[in-house]
């Protein structure tokens, strides 16, 4: 049921729009109402879906946008011209009704701001733009809103707080020096880490447009350096289908990606846009972004600072360092033990054999071999070799004399 409800609200809101925030126009109808340029260049490539014009600095133009009504009702729709706004991807937008009107919005005066189609109907709706004798040299945008309304209702009244509307695209280009350039502004990088998420690393590019036209840039985020994204993403740990481990988890490393982007960047805007980056187990890795476009003088790359992080895994780092640890501490031990450094010196006697004497200190001869470095397990009288510690050699019988000790 949450998921009908969820596709329901997506749905939804791709035809309705929250009234006074701009919006991203992509449609030239909505609901059977719908309208594109009256009189399209055939020279001019978009004209028949968009308003493009050339003029010189005071110059006016008339022109004409033709609505229509291909729905089964009769149609009543606003008409308005609004300036453009960076959507925050920087492609573009329109801005709300009673936004600032200082470009397009300003300049494009309607015959008629509010008419009524019948069904099938469709009308001429005829207009003038005028360039102030003042306008910045380069591009501006804009466009001019159908928007639906009540019967009777005027400019500026709103009959509910949500409304369906589209808009066609108007751009002028005043004549004179075209400056195409683009700069980064920031390119940064920060770690989140969320209750309910995996840590990932949030990486941020925001660039400026600097000149007077807008650009179609293609952003890329180079991603290089080893390392290891996640230990075992390929293997099944589930004890009831059954524990596999796939080989490709051992031997595949990270060794670089690119994420890419197109922008729409709109004269003298400054646009922001980001990438997740999901934290690697460890590895070292650099990030850097790269703008590719047309300048003024032909292509041209725009490259941001390298940013590398090392992600060291502490806790695995420790864990490993103590069980190493462990391990040299044993062999050392073992080898203290066995090296005979606190075994002590005693003089081999008449009759005395290797194999016994290893008997008495409780060790195999062998050991006692190895300790005193014989090549053979013969002895001879006189000999000095060393013996566990507490060791006691057997008491011989003899006829009174007394037996040598251990030193």
């Amino acid at each position: 049921m949450i998921g009908i409800f969820r596709k329901f609200i997506f749905y939804f809101s791709l035809v309705l729009v929250v009234f006074l925030f701009p919006i991203s126009v992509f449609a030239l109808s909505s609901g059977g109402i719908g309208g594109y340029p009256a009189n399209p260049d055939p020279a001019i490539q978009y004209s028949e879906s968009w308003f493009i014009y050339n003029l010189d600095l005071g110059e006016s133009k008339d022109d004409a946008l033709l609505l229509f009504n291909t729905g089964e009702e009769t149609k009543t729709v606003k008409l308005y011209p609004v300036d453009s706004i960076p959507s925050n991807q920087g492609n573009f937008a329109l801005e709300a009704q009673d936004a600032p009107r200082d470009g397009i919005g300003a300049w494009i005066k309607l015959a008629e701001t509010l008419v009524t189609l019948e069904p099938g109907e469709s009308r001429e709706i005829p207009f003038v733009i005028t360039i102030p004798k003042d306008a910045d040299v380069g591009e501006h945008s804009g466009g001019i809103i159908i928007q639906k309304a009540a019967p009777g209702q005027a400019e500026g009244e709103a009959a509910a707080s949500v409304v369906t509307r589209v808009g066609i695209r108007v751009y002028q280009t005043v004549p004179g020096e075209i400056i195409k350039e683009i700069e980064i502004d920031d390119f940064s990088l920060e770690l989140i880490k969320p209750q309910d998420q995996k840590p990932y690393y949030d990486i941020v590019l925001t660039a400026k447009n600097k000149g007077n036209v807008s650009l179609s840039p293609k952003v890329s985020l180079e991603i290089s350096g080893w390392g290891k994204i996640d230990y075992f993403p390929h293997s099944n740990f589930n004890p009831k289908e059954g524990i596999v481990i796939d080989f490709k988890d051992l031997t595949d490393f990270f060794t670089g990606q690119t994420q890419t982007k197109d922008w729409q960047l709109l004269r003298d805007q400054k646009v922001t846009t980001r990438w997740s980056f999901v934290k690697p187990q460890f590895g070292k890795f650099s990030f850097q972004a790269k703008l590719n476009y047309e300048s003024s003088d032909g292509p041209k790359t725009v490259v941001s600072k390298k940013i590398t992080v090392w992600v060291v895994p502490w806790l695995e780092v420790l864990v490993i360092a103590l069980v190493l640890s462990l391990i040299i501490s044993l062999v050392i031990l073992k080898k203290l033990l066995g090296s005979g450094r606190k075994w002590q010196s005693y003089k081999v006697q008449k009759g005395d054999q290797l194999v016994s004497l290893a008997e008495s200190a409780n060790v195999s001869w062998k050991k006692v071999a190895k300790v005193n470095r014989l090549k053979t397990p013969l002895l001879k009288e006189g000999q000095v070799i060393k013996l566990p510690p507490g060791f006691k050699p057997l008491v011989k019988k003899s006829s009174g004399k007394k037996m040598p000790g251990v030193s």
